[in-house]
């Protein structure tokens, strides 16, 4: 991304080749993370889904089948969250899960008549009564493992949680000051060994 516009272009393993360039704008005052910040995808269906950060928060799409790219506004109200992040809703949807207070919510991206989209909450979560916290706890989204549907939630300076959406069951990951960023690794691909190597 560069001077207020995004570019993809989709690479064929089969042809051994890249698709046209795709270039879409992105909205003033929005810059596309990098790794280090949460730069991470999450797939849900055919789409590839990035937040861009900024004034107003706004969400990239690139379409994989439809080879595109689009910006999707977030709800309007989301001045007051402590930290967000993209995740795939319990339907397939695209769904993201935002932290204010002590108080989560479950957003989902609907389709309303005439194919206008909207956002809609599924579930309000106190997370005090979930994980026996007090009030003067500061809870901040660190980050979403979409193969497990796991949100990591940072509790005050050094505990983490996760939180699966589904079943709304916690585990502390692990009480340290001695840590800078994550990356949440969910799985290991063996390759077959060639038997007549």
């Amino acid at each position: 991304m560069q001077d207020g516009r995004a570019l993809a272009c989709v690479y064929s393993s089969k042809t051994v080749a890249w698709g046209n360039p795709i270039l879409t704008l992105i909205p003033s005052g929005n810059e596309f993370p990098t790794r280090a910040s949460g730069g991470l995808a999450v797939l849900v269906g055919h789409s590839l889904y990035w937040i861009l950060y900024g004034n107003l928060p706004n969400i990239l799409e690139f379409d994989l089948e439809r080879e595109s790219l689009a910006v999707i506004p977030l709800p309007a109200n989301m001045f007051d969250v402590q930290g967000f992040t993209l995740m795939r809703a319990e339907d397939g949807e695209l769904g993201f899960f935002s932290v204010s207070g002590l108080t989560a919510r479950l957003w989902k991206r609907n389709t309303i008549c005439n194919g206008v989209r909207s956002w809609g909450i599924v579930r309000t979560v106190e997370l005090d009564k979930l994980l026996s916290l007090d009030s003067e706890e500061h809870i901040t989204v660190y980050g979403f493992a979409e193969d497990n549907n796991l949100v990591f939630l940072r509790v005050g300076m050094s505990i983490v949680f996760t939180v699966q959406i589904e079943s709304l069951r916690f585990k502390k990951v692990f009480d340290t000051y001695k840590w800078r960023s994550y990356y949440p690794f969910e799985s290991v691909y063996a390759a077959e060994l060639c038997s007549s190597c």
